[in-house]
């Protein structure tokens, strides 16, 4: 899990679980706190980028194309500049809900899912069976033709 969530570590993980209720819910209320300061600053960052291309569609519908493509210049540094706010809301929105999933009552990490079902038998069921059972058939002899009998 800790691949593909760089940012937030296994042990950071199996920690927040063993904490209590109390402590849990106060680190989730940071991150809510963390999550709506970022989503302020994308919203805003995002405002000022629609304000560049609406004075860009307003320019150029009045003929000024040179002051247009300057607006247009400006858009272009307003997307750029919010692309870190953006990531790092996108990691907080992510860490956000991976506490929620992770706190709930119940929750098994799939590691332990993973060893319960090493103890299983599948039977028949079982991923490989099908390689099995077509060897296992491919050794058996027709008992019809070894006497004569064609069906």
């Amino acid at each position: 899990m800790s691949n593909i969530i760089a940012w937030f570590s296994q042990s950071r993980i199996r920690s927040f679980v063993k904490l209590s209720t109390k402590k849990q819910n106060k680190i989730k209320t940071e991150i809510d706190l963390k999550f709506a300061d970022q989503k302020q600053i994308l919203d805003s960052r995002l405002s000022y980028a629609k304000d560049s291309a609406r004075k860009a569609d307003r320019l150029l519908s009045r003929g000024k194309k040179d002051k247009a493509k300057e607006a247009v210049n400006t858009f272009k540094l307003d997307l750029v500049s919010s692309q870190p706010v953006m990531n790092a809301y996108v990691s907080t929105s992510l860490e956000k809900h991976l506490l929620e999933v992770i706190s709930m009552e119940g929750f098994e990490f799939p590691d332990l899912l993973e060893d319960i079902r090493k103890d299983i038998d599948f039977g028949l069921f079982s991923v490989n069976a099908s390689n099995e059972l077509d060897a296992i058939i491919k050794t058996e002899v027709d008992p019809f033709s070894e006497l004569g009998i064609e069906l």
